[in-house]
């Protein structure tokens, strides 16, 4: 099985390399859920595509909220739009 980590809010050192990128949330019709959408450059540098699962856990602190999502399946069948 495939492991894969991503956290959003990367170290210092790191983020001078990094772009900064923003998301906004949106409700799909008919469903209480939100979506975030993940930057396009992200998906191709990880590989990441439609069907992929991911764990998410919520770490509130200093009045800050962070998604650290956790990549625990992987799709390996490449889908076309």
């Amino acid at each position: 099985m495939y492991f894969m980590y991503i956290h959003l809010n990367i170290s210092k050192d790191i983020n001078k390399f990094m772009k900064n990128y923003t998301v906004k949330a949106r409700q799909r019709q008919g469903t209480n859920s939100i979506d975030l959408t993940l930057p396009a450059d992200i998906s191709k540098e990880f590989s990441i595509t439609r069907g992929d699962i991911f764990k998410i856990d919520t770490v509130y602190e200093d009045n800050i909220l962070k998604l650290e999502y956790t990549l625990i399946y992987q799709n390996k069948t490449k889908k076309e739009d």
